[in-house]
């Protein structure tokens, strides 16, 4: 159930439009202060990859699927996934971060993080570097991507969404709305300024992007849950946008200075999926292509592919009456 705000656009202008930060009904948001990420379908919560039941966290045949309600067995298998993929990236040549030569010459976590209880402070904070990196190329962990760019988020949305096999959207079980979730952050970063015992729940997690063009490329960074370890036995509160909003009502009764756009600083705006190439083609225009998000030669071949599919799909698509 949405607690949060929804915005239903009824055009490709409309929607991207509307997401534009120096719009007037975000409160006079600046570049960097809204955290967007876009998905292709609006019925799905804000869940790090890490807790989706759905997907096996780590690359082992028996590696268990996420959302464990054990949190030892949670952690240790997101701490072997991204052993595995600093191990793996150090015989192919590659330095990911300081951290991660840790992780090569000593791969008994104890001794790496000098605490026997170190699952349940997982993840430390000398770690998140190497975490946002192992995330943002495919593994899972309880990070979530986010980017400062409104128009990457919805790249990433309808992309997501179209089958170039057969040009068209992908008519699975995504329902009938794309969606960009709209995250203030400053919201986020006046209540970790607020002095108090312990960490706030949600944080931000941003990396070097100079050694990384795709993360450069989509000014991309990430959202975490400091506090999943302490709910996840009781089954509560994975999604991110239900611990932000949760996060948003005690602070409002505490009567913390609001500068964000709403009390409760989330908003997923949304629009019909048969726009999808529609808005496709308009980002193309506006430079918003897999090729200058993803740079690479093998990238470029690929988006043109891409457009190509788009190009030949639009003319077959069916707008919903408004």
């Amino acid at each position: 159930m949405d607690n949060c705000s929804v915005y239903t656009a009824a055009s490709v202008q409309e929607f991207l439009s509307y997401l534009l930060p120096n719009a007037e009904h975000w409160n006079s948001a600046s570049r960097g202060e809204l955290a967007y990420r876009g998905q292709a379908s609006s019925c799905w919560a804000l869940v790090p990859r890490a807790f989706r039941k759905t997907q096996r966290v780590g690359y082992e045949p028996d590696a268990p699927a996420g959302g464990s309600k054990r949190v030892v067995l949670q952690v240790e298998s997101e701490f072997r996934a991204v052993y595995r993929f600093v191990k793996e990236a150090d015989r192919a040549g590659f330095q990911i971060t300081e951290a991660s030569n840790r992780m090569i010459l000593q791969e008994n976590p104890d001794k790496i993080f000098g605490d026997v209880n170190w699952m349940y402070n997982w993840p430390q904070d000398d770690i998140l570097e190497t975490l946002a990196l192992a995330q943002h190329h495919g593994v899972p962990t309880r990070l979530l991507d986010f980017t400062e760019d409104p128009e990457i988020a919805a790249y990433f949305a309808a992309s997501s969404l179209w089958d170039t096999r057969e040009n068209r959207v992908d008519s699975g079980e995504h329902g009938e709305y794309l969606a960009v979730w709209v995250i203030d952050l400053r919201f986020i970063r006046a209540i970790n300024e607020t002095v108090h015992r312990y960490p706030e729940r949600i944080g931000e997690v941003r990396v070097p992007r100079a050694n990384n063009p795709y993360l450069r490329a989509q000014l991309g960074f990430f959202l975490i849950d400091r506090g999943a370890n302490d709910v996840i036995s009781r089954g509560e509160l994975l999604s991110l946008d239900e611990v932000i909003q949760e996060r948003a009502r005690f602070w409002n009764r505490k009567g913390i200075e609001q500068t964000w756009f709403d009390e409760i600083p989330v908003r997923k705006v949304r629009i019909h999926n048969t726009y999808t190439g529609d808005l496709l083609r308009g980002l193309e225009n506006r430079g918003v292509t897999k090729g200058m998000l993803m740079p690479s030669l093998d990238r470029i071949v690929e988006s043109l592919e891409f457009q190509v599919s788009v190009a030949k799909g639009i003319a077959q698509l069916k707008y919903p009456p408004l």
